[in-house]
């Protein structure tokens, strides 16, 4: 009889809030890599290099039933990522806490407007994952550096059910304004 009740069950749909998601991520980094001291914070980077990523907590997902009014609760494991493959120039603490402040500021700022997120999901893939296109620029020795956020669900331990705030640099390339500046600022140098 309960194998009955659990198969009649509705399916529970838990879904991310993403803006909440993002203001939680960029207070979590802020605080990580800004606020908090400098070898920590060190070490928080050292951990995220060497792809273990840094667990930050829990993320607490409530469903509450229309009809009867119950709440479910669904913690998941929140887990900070990065991928600097794509990174140009010398990657280390004070250039990624420079990518941190700039990806930070663009997000809190459209945040702050209620403005537009500019979410971008990965259409067939089934990874499920939400890339937040909102660029933080910054610029090392001449050359620019493009971070952006990605929400994802990943698998913990024990096939574990969590999320994941990927920091990802991409190829500044991509971006027509950042190879116009680039040109232009070489031009005004070799003048």
């Amino acid at each position: 009889m309960a194998e009955e009740q659990k198969a009649a069950a509705p399916a529970r749909n838990f879904q991310l809030n993403l803006v909440q998601v993002s203001d939680l991520a960029c207070r979590i980094l802020h605080h990580t890599f800004i606020v908090q001291a400098k070898d920590k914070a060190k070490a928080a980077l050292k951990d995220l290099k060497s792809g273990k990523g840094l667990n930050v907590g829990t993320l607490t997902l409530t469903l509450t039933d229309e009809s009867s009014g119950i709440e479910s609760k669904l913690d998941l494991p929140m887990k900070i990522k990065l991928d600097y493959s794509e990174f140009r120039g010398s990657f280390n603490l004070p250039s990624f806490v420079a990518s941190i402040r700039a990806t930070v500021s663009v997000i809190a700022q459209t945040l702050a407007a209620k403005g537009n997120l500019n979410i971008l999901t990965e259409e067939g893939s089934g990874s499920g994952g939400a890339l937040i296109h909102l660029p933080g620029i910054t610029e090392l020795d001449g050359r620019y550096n493009v971070m952006l956020m990605m929400v994802e669900p990943i698998m913990e331990r024990e096939s574990k059910l969590g999320v994941a705030v990927k920091l990802m640099y991409v190829d500044p390339a991509q971006y027509p304004e950042l190879n116009e500046l680039q040109s232009s600022k070489g031009e005004t140098q070799s003048s």
